[in-house]
């Protein structure tokens, strides 16, 4: 068996019974000297940043934001190994419902109801794997994950979400494994912001600019009919949680080409008008270390000035 393997099971027991403010305070030191020797990962989260603050990236608020981003990501990435050592029901009992008009268990409800599964979205944000704990206490879930090379890594890391009733499908076989689930009723999870080329992406607005994401979860929705039904966890003051779920919202029947496409972008803007909501009001809790918006010169229309640093 893999050294890798093996200390990852060894890791992953010491860390799980290590007090929680150590270990969050152990991580975040880790992920914190990450960004500042990282110099590339540092100037890209900056601009990153920059977007969502309306900020210029030099700006020293810019900055702290940034290594704030980072300092979390080792509490987010703590919580994954230890999610097998996690009291769901003292989760429960830490957590501020904040969906607006409803709890988040009528969103799902209602994206339910019509019996044709849901898909819902998430992103880096917060505790992804904290909300699909959440999440399939109450509606049967499955989430698309990459995997680890060496099987048996793979197998106890994706042990873990499994542990908490959280089925995976592999990205590689994700198309056709999605549709059987949402024929069966079943709630499929799918974290949607990551960054790619304009050719291989859908164009949405995301903090009052262009960016090209994937196309699968609003593809799968108007080919399944499935709603889509945002959703988040992330962490409040006092080792507490916020969850919040947006509306369901429903495709429109497509019959042309040009309907799907329409149809696939209305929704896919949907998704990140939801999550610029939840980035909003906490963006230190987004985690998102490559480029997500492309260079001005890149954009269709824009005016070549100067691209942003790499």
């Amino acid at each position: 068996m893999s050294s890798v393997y093996w200390l990852a099971r060894s890791g992953i027991a010491v860390v799980g019974r290590t007090p929680r403010r150590v270990r969050n305070g152990l991580a975040a030191t880790v992920t914190s000297a990450s960004y500042l020797g990282w110099r590339s990962k540092r100037l890209v989260t900056q601009e990153n940043m920059a977007k969502v603050l309306g900020l210029p990236a030099s700006d020293s608020r810019v900055r702290r934001a940034a290594l704030s981003s980072w300092s979390n990501y080792g509490r987010t990435a703590a919580s994954l190994i230890c999610l097998p050592y996690l009291d769901m029901l003292d989760i429960d009992a830490r957590t501020q419902d904040l969906t607006q008009g409803m709890t988040w268990t009528e969103c799902v409800r209602s994206a339910m109801a019509p019996g044709k599964g849901v898909i819902i979205t998430t992103g880096h944000f917060g505790s992804w794997d904290l909300a699909g704990a959440i999440a399939a206490r109450h509606v049967p879930l499955s989430a698309i994950a990459d995997t680890f090379k060496d099987p048996r890594l793979n197998n106890l890391l994706q042990g873990h979400r499994r542990e908490k009733s959280v089925d995976i499908i592999p990205v590689s076989s994700a198309v056709r494994r999605v549709m059987q689930e949402l024929v069966a009723s079943r709630a499929v999870a799918i974290v949607i912001d990551r960054p790619v080329p304009r050719e291989r992406g859908v164009e949405v607005t995301f903090f009052g600019h262009k960016t090209y994401v994937p196309v699968g979860s609003a593809a799968l929705s108007v080919r399944s009919g499935a709603p889509i039904m945002p959703g988040y966890v992330w962490y409040a003051p006092n080792n507490r949680y916020y969850i919040r779920a947006f509306p369901p919202m429903f495709p429109n029947a497509a019959s042309s080409h040009p309907e799907r496409k329409r149809e696939m972008r209305r929704l896919a803007q949907y998704m990140f008008a939801c999550q610029e909501e939840v980035v909003r009001q906490c963006p230190t809790q987004w985690f998102m270390f490559r480029r997500f918006w492309p260079a001005e010169a890149e954009v269709p229309g824009a005016e070549a000035t100067e691209a942003m640093a790499a």
